[in-house]
């Protein structure tokens, strides 16, 4: 009965990792003011101009979450950048403001390239708005959307 009752829990764990969302974004602040969840409503979109990488996720209750100025040398499998290689920003459309990472920031971003050719952004840091602190633990998945790949009318 035992055996059988923990190969259903190891079952349903491997079954949940498998299912779970990859892409996640959290939002936690270490005061009395609460924040929304960031409820994903759409995947990341991954893209280069002018030799600067971004990514940007939307969620489903105003929030717009990005990182970008990353300098498309420094993007390479299993780097991980120091906050001086790159830009953080988080939007909050409900409230009207704009969280950026700036000289208090202290974050790093894990690149990871996947088997399928895209890449895996893990971001963990602090964002501020005057001097509300949100810390945030992000991680993306995507494709780079390169420009031979747009069309023109």
């Amino acid at each position: 009965m035992a055996i059988r009752t923990l190969f259903l829990s190891v079952f349903i764990l491997f079954a949940n990792l498998l299912f779970a969302q990859k892409e996640q974004v959290t939002l936690k602040v270490r005061n009395a003011a609460s924040i929304r969840a960031f409820d994903l409503q759409q995947a990341s979109s991954f893209e280069i101009v002018n030799g600067k990488f971004s990514a940007a996720i939307a969620s489903a209750n105003g929030y717009v979450f990005e990182i970008n100025n990353i300098s498309v040398k420094a993007l390479k499998c299993k780097q991980k950048l120091k906050q001086a290689q790159f830009k953080v920003v988080l939007i909050d459309n409900q409230l009207n403001k704009t969280f950026n990472t700036d000289q208090r920031s202290n974050g790093s971003l894990q690149i990871n390239c996947l088997p399928d050719g895209a890449y895996e952004l893990i971001f963990v840091g602090d964002v501020y708005c005057n001097k509300q602190k949100v810390a945030v633990s992000a991680n993306l998945t995507g494709l780079i959307a390169h420009s031979k790949n747009l069309k023109t009318n």
